[in-house]
């Protein structure tokens, strides 16, 4: 779960700094920084799995336009750190289970554009890495007050840098912290050494074992977040049994997970297991509806699903409408018993009907998860982002962040710059307002009846 994200030259952000809580909202009109947000995300993500090239290239724009530009030229730098709370507890990808100490941890990162002899770009780089725990004294997040966290006493970091002189980097150093066999011990001695020397992958992508557990389950924070752009065409159609058993972010997979949702979660009492908690949620949402039937008979070489109505009636995927196909991938994930890490949900309004909404917040609200203790539900966090009024109104106040563009000068260059700025702590009982932190529900409500001009 992510507790805080700071961003300073990519794309429309400087020096920016949000803290969030288990379910948030981003409201704000178009050319806000909206979806900017869900792209920082998007790329520590990739970051998290991939080399640095590969990890751009999955984003929209070419990499040097992933770079903060101003009417004084582009950044060369940018620079993001996140900070976390991790489930207290977790399983590696060979099935090997682990333990966290420091629940609470702080990821730096430092990317580089670098030019050869002629000034023309030769390459992106890391040149800033590091993950260190956060101490129990220096935790500020809100959120972190009322849950129970485990903290170490531990001081060094998990990721560091060697550096020559001028700050160049050199190496990475990573610290092993996992069991050392049946002796119940952590590991210790000297750390693991990785080149940093122009590195085109970042250190957190190469961990892939429990052995450094802290990092394993940093890294699975980033790969496991989901971000959900339903393209209800692709979610109609049927899907083959190979299919990935994890939603898409079009969902043009829905048929197989709600399939392999059926086969994890069925039980002589409840032969849909799961699937009957989906058609339930789904009838309070559009009341016609009265369960979701799906279709994985052994002789059948794909899966599909259909839709019952309440008048008896049985509409195939091919003829259900978009609305409904959205809310239906939006329950196959709230509703997995499975579900962990974050969620960022593009736009929730999209074909879904007013009236609808208030519930749809309701659903997405209740979802998350915030227990940290071992043996309880994993950790589940759902970030929106939404032009909508009707969604804002069904928000809480803490919920709301509220996200516009702001022109500021440069204190170096005396130049204007457009940057994006995001607010939280919606206020109603304050005589005095600070307008860099302070916010009213009238001021995001005309944030979203602005027309702006900016790309």
């Amino acid at each position: 779960m992510l507790t805080r994200i700071e961003i300073d030259g990519f794309k429309t952000f400087d020096q920016f700094t949000l803290d969030v809580r288990p379910f948030s909202a981003v409201v704000g009109p178009n050319a806000s920084g909206k979806s900017n947000l869900f792209d920082a995300l998007k790329f520590l993500s990739f970051l998290a799995q991939q080399d640095i090239r590969t990890a751009m290239q999955n984003l929209r724009g070419e990499p040097e336009e992933l770079f903060r530009r101003t009417e004084t030229g582009t950044a060369t730098e940018m620079r993001f750190a996140v900070e976390v709370l991790l489930d207290a507890s977790g399983v590696d990808a060979f099935g090997t289970r682990y333990g966290i100490k420091a629940q609470r941890l702080r990821y730096e990162l430092g990317l580089s554009m670098k030019s050869d002899t002629r000034g023309q770009p030769r390459g992106i780089f890391v040149t800033h890495e590091t993950c260190r725990p956060i101490a129990k004294k220096d935790d500020k997040a809100p959120l972190i007050k009322s849950a129970r966290v485990q903290y170490s006493k531990r001081t060094n970091p998990f990721i560091s840098m060697k550096e020559a002189g001028g700050g160049e980097p050199t190496a990475f150093e990573i610290r092993q912290d996992g069991p050392a066999g049946d002796t119940g011990a952590t590991k210790r001695g000297r750390p693991v050494t990785l080149p940093a020397i122009e590195a085109s992958r970042t250190a957190l992508s190469t961990i892939t074992t429990a052995e450094f557990p802290h990092l394993y389950a940093l890294r699975d924070l980033f790969v496991s977040t989901r971000f959900l752009e339903i393209n209800p065409q692709a979610a109609r159609k049927a899907s083959d049994r190979f299919e990935l058993k994890n939603l898409r972010p079009d969902a043009s997979n829905l048929a197989a997970v709600l399939a392999n949702l059926k086969s994890e979660t069925s039980t002589d009492l409840r032969p849909d297991g799961v699937i009957s908690d989906i058609s339930i949620d789904l009838a309070s949402l559009i009341p016609s509806v009265r369960s979701v039937k799906v279709y994985n008979d052994s002789n059948v070489k794909e899966y599909s699903f259909s839709i019952n109505t309440s008048n008896n009636l049985i509409f195939s995927s091919r003829v259900i409408s978009d609305g409904t196909l959205r809310l239906l991938a939006l329950l196959t994930i709230l509703d997995d018993p499975a579900r962990k890490g974050i969620l960022c949900f593009e736009e929730p309004e999209n074909g879904v009907h007013e009236g609808r909404i208030p519930a749809l917040v309701a659903f997405l609200r209740s979802a998350v998860s915030t227990s940290a203790t071992i043996g309880e539900e994993p950790l589940f966090q759902v970030l929106v982002n939404t032009h909508s009024p009707a969604v804002m109104a069904a928000l809480d106040n803490a919920e709301i962040v509220a996200a516009d563009s702001v022109s500021v000068v440069d204190p170096k260059t005396r130049s204007k710059v457009v940057k994006t700025r995001m607010r939280t702590g919606i206020l109603s009982d304050k005589l005095s307002l600070d307008p860099e932190t302070d916010l009213t529900r009238r001021e995001v409500e005309n944030l979203l009846r602005r027309q702006t001009e900016e790309a």
